[in-house]
């Protein structure tokens, strides 16, 4: 998990604690941190790791 979503959960928790947000809203941004951060890895190579390949600043996929 990245830092952004870890960062984003813990916020998150101390909203619901503190009866800031409500069930609801916390259970959306839970699974909107939970799904930007599982995106970031494929977004990643597919727009810099490619390129990034071809011009011999990554290693080839194994």
């Amino acid at each position: 998990m990245n830092s952004r979503g870890l960062m984003e959960l813990i916020i998150v928790n101390i909203g619901i604690q503190k009866g800031i947000i409500q069930p609801a809203l916390f259970s959306m941004l839970v699974l909107m941190a939970v799904v930007t951060t599982m995106m970031a890895g494929p977004l990643f190579e597919l727009f810099y790791g490619r390129r990034a390949r071809a011009i011999g600043r990554l290693a080839p996929n194994i």
